[in-house]
């Protein structure tokens, strides 16, 4: 059994981290360990890297996550060996359902220390199963030049294999004898020439575009939808297809295109709730990205023909609709099909765009007539009226919870402009790590401030979150929107349960309030119980700097239901 000199490993993680750098790499998230001493020393010492220092291994993984997903760019992920390494699963699995860039690197016993009873050693390899995109155990170092050129070899098909559509997770496994420390470098190696690796875009072919330009021309009754995703840049794109077919444009809130072109609607899944059964069927729909958050919208279009434009070669079809998958970039993809339409004629019913755009409208009015002046406190008020408090505020990032505040913002929000973008976890569409996971997005971007609106239990779930943003002066605005126990149950058929039954296993209740998680994280905090605590809640702490929370405290969760559907009846 060899044992590597300190000046060896230096070298051989140097070549590793420096080869991450030069692929793009940015920032880093450390966790403390003993056994990830030599990863994270040659992290911080590299100089190029941003690094966090996060103790808790779950909280750490979605911060890293929100980095990447803001930068879109692959963050590093370090954990020493054993559980703490486990303790990267749920952020991993939403890094590969969500296609957000993340290197795992993961410090191990040797191989002669596992299933042997050593101290903190589990089976770590392949730890994430068929979560990571790519796995390397790594070898250990003989101070080779042919392992060095491994290492900065793989770093760059590290950052590659993350990169690449569908961007998502990698993991190298680290295994380490002791001595931990290594040796500080007196110059920078010289590194091994790195091997750059080219990513492949699909190519769009353009008789393949004729084609489907030519299906679409006799669609009478089609739809565009415009899902969660980047889809900002080519708003310009839809727009056009949109004009050239006579078909609306029914946009997701985390398209971010709502509220900048007036041929985009997001009132579909308040008027589908009104009068679906009334509603005329729609024979064909464009998708682009991810699925809609509306399940309204989803049951509505299940039957019709769907031509998915996906951009990052990826399968998402849950309702398995028959249709096609487009894959390619969505600009390319969305160009060609206008040049291709331009010269056909289309059989589009001059009526269609009217029609919805009536529907979209008369909700507007409806959500208008109800929500502008104060009446009872209820949830849709926060989401109505959120572009206009925040517009006061400047260019924010704005990160909402699963579970109803997604639904909420996606029902009630309508009018944002270009100075809110917003983000969730939509990949596995889980409520863990959101605080953690908005955190992230607060480092890595040059808005004015995040805002991330979430629920009581995705709150208390990831609490230690908050360590983040006090440790690192983060200027963020939390809005804890609590009735105090799972909301959402309340909406499905669990709540026609009887009442005790439901609430020891859905509706649990817990009985909290946030002012002393506030105090321990040194964050500003309000607690509002009506619209008029709520506003003014809201304008001191826009007003203000660093870590805020704003505690909604909204009426019962059976309250919640009725006030929802007193819009629909």
């Amino acid at each position: 059994m060899s044992q590597s000199q300190p000046t060896d490993v230096a070298r051989y993680l140097s070549v590793f981290v420096d080869a991450l750098y030069h692929h793009g790499v940015e920032n880093a998230v450390i966790c403390p360990g003993s056994r990830s001493t030599p990863l994270a020393l040659a992290i911080k010492r590299c100089g190029a890297i941003r690094s966090y220092v996060l103790m808790d291994e779950r909280s750490a993984a979605f911060f890293a996550l929100g980095i990447a997903k803001a930068s879109n760019r692959p963050t590093i992920l370090l954990s020493t060996s054993g559980t703490a390494a486990a303790n990267f699963l749920p952020a991993v699995v939403e890094s590969f359902w969500g296609h957000v860039p993340l290197i795992v690197l993961t410090a191990d016993r040797p191989p002669e220390l596992r299933d042997s009873g050593a101290s903190q050693t589990i089976d770590q390899v392949g730890l994430f199963g068929s979560h990571s995109k790519w796995f390397q155990d790594m070898p250990i170092t003989d101070g080779s030049e042919q392992l060095n050129r491994f290492a900065a070899i793989t770093g760059g098909r590290a950052v590659h294999y993350a990169s690449n559509d569908p961007k998502g997770p990698v993991h190298l496994n680290f295994p380490f004898r002791e001595p931990l420390i290594i040796d500080p470098l007196p110059k920078l190696p010289q590194f091994p020439a790195i091997k750059r690796i080219t990513a492949s875009i699909p190519r769009v072919d353009s008789d393949e575009i004729a084609g489907i330009a030519q299906s679409l021309s006799v669609f009478r009754h089609g739809l565009i939808l415009a899902g969660p995703g980047p889809l900002r840049l080519v708003l310009d794109q839809i727009v056009d297809l949109s004009q050239k077919l006579g078909w609306p444009i029914f946009a997701d809130p985390l398209s971010n295109i709502r509220g900048l072109d007036s041929r985009v609607m997001g009132t579909y899944d308040a008027f589908l709730r009104v009068n679906r059964q009334m509603l005329p069927h729609v024979e064909c729909v464009i998708r682009l990205g991810a699925p809609m958050t509306s399940k309204t919208l989803n049951l509505y279009t299940a039957d019709s023909y769907i031509y998915t434009i996906d951009g990052e070669n990826s399968y998402r079809e849950p309702q398995m609709q028959t249709g096609r998958i487009i894959e390619g970039r969505i600009e390319d993809v969305l160009t060609g099909l206008s040049e291709a339409l331009n010269p056909l004629p289309t059989e589009s019913d001059p009526d269609w765009y009217p029609f919805w755009f009536r529907q979209h409208e008369t909700i507007m009015n409806l959500l208008r007539e109800r929500l502008t002046e104060p009446g009872e406190a209820s949830e849709p008020y926060l989401y109505y009226h959120l572009c206009d408090w925040l517009r006061n505020a400047g260019s924010a990032e704005v990160f909402v919870s699963n579970s109803m505040p997604v639904r909420d913002l996606d029902t009630f929000t309508q009018d944002p402009d270009d100075s809110l973008r917003f983000w969730g976890n939509r990949g596995a569409n889980g409520i863990d790590g959101i605080v953690s996971t908005a955190m992230g997005i607060a480092v890595s971007t040059d808005r004015k401030q995040t805002i991330l609106i979430t629920g009581d239990l995705a709150f208390y779930h990831d609490m230690n979150g908050l360590f983040a943003a006090m440790k690192y002066r983060l200027n963020v605005l939390i809005i804890v929107v609590n009735n105090d126990g799972g909301g959402i149950f309340s909406f499905l058929p669990q709540g026609q349960l009887e009442e005790q039954e439901f609430e020891s296993l859905f509706g649990t209740p817990h009985g909290l309030n946030f002012e002393h998680a506030a105090l321990l994280y040194q964050a500003a905090y309000r607690r509002a119980s009506t619209l008029g605590e709520l506003r003014r809640g809201m304008e001191e702490l826009l007003s203000t700097r660093g870590l805020r929370i704003l505690e909604w405290r909204t009426p019962s969760r059976k309250q919640n239901v009725a006030l929802h559907n007193s819009f629909w009846i």
